[in-house]
Order: structure tokens, then sequence, then C-alpha cells
């Protein structure tokens, strides 16, 4: 490729941060924007704990690349950090503080990267589908930037937006969100299984009596990474205005009231009635829209596990669709089974040079609730990067 390339990655996710390693790797001089105020995307600001989609069930790397170097640098930050089984499928457990500080490192040592935080690109232009210029605001201060290749991990597609509503997907039968809290001081093996399942079950009880809102019949309770720590993970169905500014505020404040009932009735019991909130995580989207690309990846994609000729990444987790009102939909794929992306769902369909990756990319809702986990996140950006660096 040219060293000459300008790549734009917008959002510093998992899939945003593999894109920019694996442009800047690739020779390209890199920008990486991000609204918040550092690296991580949902895993750290959601309080993610448990990895998805980088192992199989067998415990080996589905993919090569960034995911194993990324799995590396987390065992090596802490002792914390281990694989752990959950349901069918191998997750990599640890502590969101601890991603945090590892991608942050590791985005530092590259010198490919200028890092752009608590800002936003606010206007793109196009013309004859390929983006030209676009806006950048970064603390007030306006810039033009003239990237050779967009690329959108934004989660919610908010880049390709910005070029045209016909670029993107916004689905009807949109995923719940959910909001994840840290509680400390809890009794130590409090959710060893089976006491975990009666505790659920408990909860249920408690919401269908009435002492609970109806949305903590879908709330789950799972250990953390430190023996006397306890994450809860609160059901979180998106109204179809979520994307407004005062809509959004008024759901963080209801789902903050339905937390402190929960912590209230928690404490009643044993095992928590010394637990302390230690932190409390941002509303995580888990769809927020898609992009339209040059294929359209389906549920049938992922059930009959298909290979396709321009793969982008393989994928083994399972569909995992949060169903905005009846909750969990899990389904898992056949025994060994994994299927894979293509680049071509990760090409915006009519712009020469716009990508995505990452949780908006080309899928209906019940593929893109198996491709959205992080350790695909990661793969898919590393894959984009070098199709866009090419």
């Amino acid at each position: 490729m040219s060293t000459s390339a300008q790549v734009l990655v917008v959002g510093a996710g998992a899939a945003g941060m593999a894109a920019a390693i694996g442009s800047a790797r690739a020779g390209a001089t890199v920008k990486l924007v991000e609204r918040m105020a550092g690296p991580g995307g949902t895993v750290a600001s959601a309080l993610i704990h448990t990895l998805g989609g980088l192992y199989n069930a067998d415990k080996q790397m589905i993919n090569d690349g960034l995911p194993v170097e990324l799995a590396d640098r987390l065992f090596h930050a802490s002792p914390l950090t281990r694989i752990r089984r959950i349901g069918k499928m191998q997750c990599l457990n640890l502590c969101p503080q601890i991603y945090r500080r590892v991608v942050e490192a590791w985005l530092d040592e590259e010198s490919c990267i200028e890092q752009l935080y608590c800002a936003s690109i606010t206007q793109v232009t196009a013309t004859d589908g390929q983006v030209v210029k676009c806006e950048l605001n970064c603390g007030g201060s306006i810039e033009t930037l003239r990237p050779t290749a967009v690329i959108d991990t934004t989660g919610t597609a908010e880049v390709v937006r910005l070029i045209g509503s016909q670029y993107v997907y916004d689905d009807e039968q949109r995923a719940a969100g959910g909001l994840v809290f840290r509680l400390r001081d809890v009794q130590p093996n409090t959710l060893v299984f089976p006491k975990s399942i009666v505790l659920i079950e408990k909860l249920k009880a408690a919401t269908r009596s009435g002492r609970l809102p109806a949305s903590c019949e879908h709330a789950w309770l799972d250990q953390g990474a430190y023996d006397d720590e306890v994450f809860v993970k609160l059901f979180v169905p998106l109204p179809s205005d979520w994307r407004d500014p005062n809509r959004l505020v008024e759901l963080q404040r209801q789902t903050s009231n339905v937390q402190t009932q929960l912590i209230s009735l928690l404490r009643e019991w044993p095992e928590f009635a010394e637990a302390r909130l230690t932190e409390t995580g941002s509303l995580g989207v888990r769809d927020g829209g898609r992009i339209r690309g040059e294929y359209y990846v389906t549920e049938a994609d992922v059930r009959n596990c298909r290979r396709f000729d321009d793969a982008a990444c393989r994928c083994c987790w399972p569909i995992e669709y949060w169903h905005p009102t009846q909750g969990l939909q899990l389904e898992y794929l056949p025994p060994g089974g994994s299927y894979e992306i293509p680049l071509r769902a990760l090409k915006v369909k009519g712009l020469t040079n716009v990508w995505s990756a990452g949780k908006c990319l080309s899928a209906d809702h019940k593929a893109q609730s198996s491709a959205r986990v992080v350790g695909q996140c990661w793969a898919m950006g590393e894959a984009v990067a070098k199709a866009a660096t090419s």
C-alpha cells in the first residue's frame, strides 16, 4: 500500500482499536476519533467483564492476529484474567479497568495513530460515491480532514448516517439494551452453581410479586473478577426514540431508579447484607443500527455455518438475541460449528472508501446478535484495516 494513506477510524471500541492498530501497522497514518474521554468502548464504559468471541467451546482461539495479541496482553497484565465457561461457550473473564489500561498502553505504543478523544465527526462530504472531506470537532476546535479511507466503528453507524440515511438500516426488532453495575463485599461463593440459579429465581419471584419493576424479570447476576464481587446486569428495552438526548436522559433516570430498588432488595439477603456499589456502567446498546453493506449476513448464514470466499473472520458465538419484551433468546451453533463474516458485509454499499466493523456490520438482527461480541469485533476491525489500506 501507499504510505500516503490517511485512515480515519471513528470509535475507539474493540473494532475501532483493531482497525486503527491494523491500519497503522500496514503503514498508514491514522486518526482515531472517539467521543468519550478515552478508549475501550463498551467493555470499559458499560463494564463488560466476560469477553465472548475469542475462543471456541474447546478454549481454542478462533481467529489469529490481533485477537490473540489482545488475549496475551490481558493475561500478562493481571492474574485475574482467566478463561471461563459460560453455558456451552468459553469467555475471557477479566476486570474492565484492566482492559482499559491494557488498550490505552497498546494504542500509545503505535506511533502512527493520532488519538483524538472527546471528539466527533460533525459533517461528511461524499462525491461520486467517495468520501472526500470530513469535519472534525475536537474540544471546540474544528479541523477539515481528507481521508483516503473512513472506518465507522461507532457501533451505531454515526459517520455513515452523516453521509445519508439510505446507507443505514434501523431495525424495528432492535435488541434491548443493558446496564451493568458492580457490587463488592458480597459473601464469597455466593454465585457458585447451583446457588446462582436459586438467587436468580428469587429475583424473578420478587418481580412477579411486584416488589421489583417488571424489567427485573430479566435481570442477571454474575460472578466478578474478585471473590467478593458480583456484576448485576439490568434489562433495558430501548424505545424507538432512544437516540434523542432528552429521551436518553429520561431512560437513564428510570434505569437508575430500578438499580436503587434492586440493590435495596439484594441487601435484605444474607449474602448481600454488606454489599456496596462500587461502579455503574453506561447504558449498553447492543444494536443501534447497522450499515447497508454489499452483503447482508442472515440468521440462516449463522445457523448453516456458511463460508465465504472473502471471509473477514470466523465466528462461533451463539445467537444471543435480547428480545425487547421476552428477554434472552439463546441458540447455539451445532457442536464444533462456526461461520464466517464476509468482507462485503463490512463495506458500505455504494461508497468506495467507507467501511464499518463491529456491532453495525451489515446483518439481520439475529445474525448481528451473534457477530457483535468483543472477540469478533477485534477480528472484524483488523480485517477492515487490511482491506482499507491495500
